[in-house]
């Protein structure tokens, strides 16, 4: 969002309010998608928790679209094919003890059970690297866009 001509914060107040709105921002996010796994945990379904979703998916979609837009990753680290690899274990083994969590709940487990909770597991897995992937290709391209309009 720009900011209003207007402001009356100082340079120093500026930046700490951009800090909190930050914090307050991921708070919010990853305590959304806490709620939503904690609901489905207990029995809810999609419909229940569909609120939740469509903000969690709102508010992502635009840090993606304005991060990628201004050329921006994160601050610590860029994308590459090894780390986008390694990051995307991190949801796919959540998918799998999701998923593990339900199976425990049933009564009768079967064999096909299993195989559909590590399918689903492997699938989040190849999903999850191929969005990174595209995401990283989208951020090189507008990043190398971005530094030749400063050499011109």
């Amino acid at each position: 969002m720009k900011h209003k001509e207007n402001n009356t914060l100082d340079e120093m107040q500026d930046q700490k309010m951009l800090k909190m709105e930050e914090y307050g921002y991921w708070i919010l996010f990853w305590g959304l998608a806490l709620a939503v796994v904690v609901q489905l945990l207990l029995g809810g379904s999609i419909r229940q928790v569909a609120g939740e979703l469509i903000v969690l998916l709102v508010g992502g979609a635009y840090v993606l679209a304005t991060s990628l837009k201004n050329g921006l990753w994160t601050r610590s680290a860029t994308p590459t094919r090894k780390r986008n690899a390694a990051v995307s274990i991190i949801p796919a083994a959540i998918i799998g003890v999701l998923n593990v969590i339900k199976l425990i709940q049933k009564k009768d487990i079967g064999t096909n059970d299993i195989l559909i909770a590590v399918a689903f597991a492997v699938g989040t897995y190849i999903v999850c690297f191929v969005v990174l992937e595209v995401l990283r290709v989208l951020y090189e391209k507008r990043r190398s866009k971005l530094d030749d309009v400063g050499e011109e």
